[in-house]
């Protein structure tokens, strides 16, 4: 693997370090996704790997996201889509990261993310497709799905799983207006399960292995419910009316919000398998359009005169 090492100590924890060779910041490329299913396929295989600890080898932080670069060639290639046959191809293609983290997530071995500095879009995702997560305390750390910014919607189960995390109601702020996660609300929503030092840090998440931590995802078990219910509760009938109402024709967002919102209807109603197959259609539609196709090339224009950004 290119972009992951890969220690297993005698207690049959492996430390996986995520870093991007000749960059100052872990994004998703296709060689990334690609060494993720490699990835995956080695801690199912391999039977002297108890669990997992994947972490990062940058200073900079987890992952800034994906590489936009990549993304705005590939929307090119998915706009030209015109038969039956290239749609089908196109959208594999655009939910091929989803199916990553969720052969990870399904590995059937305790994964933690030990996550720190920067954590947004496709490394937030990532790090959601781990079983336990531990911040690193630093006051650099930021998390968030951004993707609404840029004309697109969370496409590797932000939508899905932050909803099944913090719920219908509380999810919305951080997906259709991009907030912020501070380190309190991540907590308390369930995004981080608990922080500590660096050093600490990386004590807690083999300790939490070692003791036998679950290799299942919540939403997994057969006992899961939506927090404070789906779309049909009593909450969800007043959350999307208004929300879809508020949201329509906003200026610049194009299908992003739209889709965001019928992504977590739909998606909040079935098992995650098919509610991540339901957020990579959206995914695709919505990173077909012309709003998205013209923000990624406005940020990666504003990125090129100003590399600091």
């Amino acid at each position: 693997m290119e972009n992951f090492t890969l220690e297993v100590g005698a207690d049959g924890v492996a430390i996986v370090t995520f870093d991007t060779p000749n960059r100052s910041m872990n994004i998703i490329s296709h060689a990334v996704q690609d060494d993720l299913g490699l990835l995956a396929q080695r801690l199912h295989q391999d039977a002297a790997i108890a669990g997992a600890i994947l972490c990062s080898g940058k200073a900079s932080g987890f992952c800034a996201g994906a590489d936009l670069a990549e993304l705005q060639v590939d929307i090119e290639r998915w706009r030209e889509a015109a038969t039956q046959e290239d749609l089908r191809a196109g959208l594999a293609e655009a939910g091929g990261f989803s199916r990553r983290i969720r052969d990870l997530e399904t590995v059937g071995k305790p994964l933690v993310a030990v996550i720190g500095g920067v954590v947004l879009g496709g490394g937030l995702e990532l790090a959601l497709g781990c079983h336990h997560r531990i911040a690193i305390d630093d006051e650099n750390l930021r998390l968030g799905l951004p993707e609404a910014t840029l004309g697109l919607m969370p496409g590797a189960g932000g939508t899905q799983r932050l909803a099944r995390l913090a719920g219908l109601n509380a999810a919305m702020p951080y997906l259709l207006d991009a907030l912020p996660l501070g380190a309190d609300a991540a907590l308390s929503l369930g995004v981080i399960h608990e922080h500590a030092t660096r050093d600490r840090a990386m004590e807690r998440a083999r300790q939490w292995i070692v003791d036998g931590g679950a290799a299942v995802a919540p939403w997994d078990e057969k006992v899961f419910r939506l927090p404070h219910g789906g779309p049909h509760a009593p909450a969800g009938y007043a959350l999307f009316a208004p929300a879809i109402a508020a949201r329509r024709g906003g200026e610049g967002t194009g299908d992003a919000h739209g889709n965001i919102l019928k992504a977590l209807y739909e998606g909040s109603q079935v098992p995650m398998n098919a509610a991540l197959r339901i957020e990579s259609r959206y995914f695709f539609n919505t990173a077909r359009t012309s709003a998205a196709r013209e923000r990624i090339s406005a940020f990666l224009n504003r990125k090129a005169k100003c590399p600091a950004l």
